[in-house]
């Protein structure tokens, strides 16, 4: 049976992505979001030009989103609705072009170089690393700590639920950010202690989230970089959505200090690995593409994984496939 014919221009299309980005950056959807407006007050409020933000909205709504009940007045619909801040999923700060996201985003501009292997595309894009950049900019590093903890919220119950966190005793979450993996298995699991292990700046605020969450007495927090030894002693160390980040030999580093670590005075802890798996829907292809993009690394399927897991030392012991694409996958010490 013949498949139904690709598009391919309308695939390579680029205004119309950055004209819902550029709305999205400017709150328009927000604006009016109780009803219709004429283009100069929307230009005021969104400190911009009218001529210019009218030609974008006309745009948009040619293609389904806002309305011009009237010319050069403007107001919302079902479409608009997704781009207000108070949506639900967080559609608008995905892709706001002054946050992290959105802004690494514009990096796809070097993919053709990075491809040709001339260049890191984020790097060349903006004079230093996606890294760096959140480094130098508090207003970046904010925004991208608010959509980690957005996705964080989502998959930590599912990760939570989907295994037997009270056959160990403590959990170690390796870059977990201020902990919100963590607090969740110990609130389900009040025998279970943990230890949140991150830079100085998320585990400041871990602190303080363990203790909102009111765990922090089970939790201890430890400022470094999961490069460095790890503390030992724990029956399992989780990486959630971390090695992901990191080209194979880097990941093979940071599996080797969870290996060391959970093998520690003759013990065999577990390493967990939670990751996004190959799924029918391109998710999967698309995060491989932004790794490579924001910071440089890529995601793996099982094999990939089996393959990096083995020049730590360890081996591939379950999978769990979890509903949203991800899987834990659990590795043993390969003795």
């Amino acid at each position: 049976m013949a498949s139904e014919p690709v598009d391919v221009w309308a695939m390579a299309d680029l205004v119309t992505p950055f004209a819902v980005r550029t709305a999205a950056t400017l709150r328009l959807a927000d604006i009016v979001q109780d009803g219709e407006l004429p283009l100069d007050e929307i230009a005021k409020r969104s400190g911009t030009e009218a001529d210019p933000l009218g030609r974008v909205l006309r745009f948009l709504v040619r293609r389904g989103v806002f309305t011009e009940p009237e010319p050069d007045v403007f107001g919302p619909n079902e479409a608009s609705r997704v781009l207000r801040t108070d949506a639900p999923g967080g559609t608008r700060e995905w892709l706001d072009l002054d946050g992290a996201v959105g802004r690494a985003d514009l990096a796809f501009v070097e993919l053709v170089e990075q491809v040709r292997g001339r260049h890191p595309a984020y790097p060349a894009a903006f004079g230093r690393s996606f890294r760096e950049d959140l480094a130098h900019s508090p207003q970046l590093s904010d925004s991208f700590d608010d959509l980690m903890e957005t996705k964080s919220d989502e998959l930590a119950p599912l990760v939570a639920a989907a295994t037997a966190w009270d056959r160990f005793e403590r959990v170690l979450d390796v870059g977990g950010g201020k902990g919100v993996l963590l607090a969740e298995i110990l609130e389900r699991h009040p025998d279970l202690r943990g230890t949140l292990v991150d830079l100085p700046g998320p585990a400041a605020a871990g602190e303080r989230y363990l203790e909102s969450r009111g765990v922090r007495d089970r939790a201890d927090v430890v400022a470094g970089d999961f490069f460095d030894p790890l503390p030992p002693g724990a029956d399992a160390y989780v990486l959630c959505d971390v090695l992901g980040d990191w080209e194979d030999e880097d990941a093979v580093r940071l599996l080797g200090r969870c290996a060391e670590a959970a093998g520690a005075d003759g013990r065999e802890g577990s390493v967990l690995i939670v990751e996004l798996l190959p799924d029918p829907d391109g998710e999967f292809t698309e995060m491989d593409l932004r790794m490579m993009i924001y910071v440089g690394g890529r995601m793996r399927d099982l094999d990939q994984t089996e393959r990096i897991a083995a020049a730590a030392g360890l081996f591939i012991a379950s999978v769990i496939r979890l509903d949203d694409g991800h899987g834990i996958i659990e590795c043993l010490p390969d003795r």
